[in-house]
């Protein structure tokens, strides 16, 4: 519903063949929210079910799937203490990606189904935390188009 769009651009792009989509389980899901105490809006739900647990090449380099999911909001906080960054993370905040330790993205989960998103990367001299997309679906088609741009340019097109 959320992600179709994302999913479809995907394959399309041939950035991830069909069978390399790996969800979790609603039995996952659950125990994640379980853990953390949380409910996660119905957009997330959908990418942990659709490709929670792997997606090809797409987001390779980045902590986001499933496996990651109970350390990153520990990472986040170490990484704001390690830069003396004066802001705390929102009580509600759930950190749904780090990329190689120098920066995090995070939603609200009482921000609704489809949240925006927020970002913070050490070196910037930043002093909040940056409203990087309107919502978690934009989020991710950024992603793509992200990643279709960089494999077509290695392609030489």
């Amino acid at each position: 519903m959320y992600l179709d769009r994302v999913k479809k651009q995907l394959i399309e792009l041939k950035l991830v063949k069909p069978d390399e989509l790996a969800g979790c389980t609603c039995d996952e899901v659950i125990a994640i929210e379980q853990q953390l105490g949380i409910s996660l809006p119905r957009c997330y739900q959908e990418f942990l079910l659709s490709m929670g647990s792997s997606a090809g090449k797409f987001l390779r380099g980045s902590d986001c799937f499933f496996n990651n999911l109970p350390q990153l909001q520990e990472w986040a906080v170490e990484l704001l203490q390690e830069n003396n960054f004066a802001e705390s993370l929102p009580e509600d905040a759930f950190i749904f990606l780090m990329h190689q330790g120098y920066q995090f993205s995070f939603f609200r989960v009482s921000e609704g189904a489809d949240p925006p998103t927020y970002s913070y990367c050490e070196g910037t001299n930043q002093t909040s935390f940056i409203k990087s997309h309107e919502s978690f679906s934009e989020f991710l088609a950024t992603e793509v188009e992200i990643h279709a741009k960089y494999l077509m340019a290695l392609a030489g097109k």
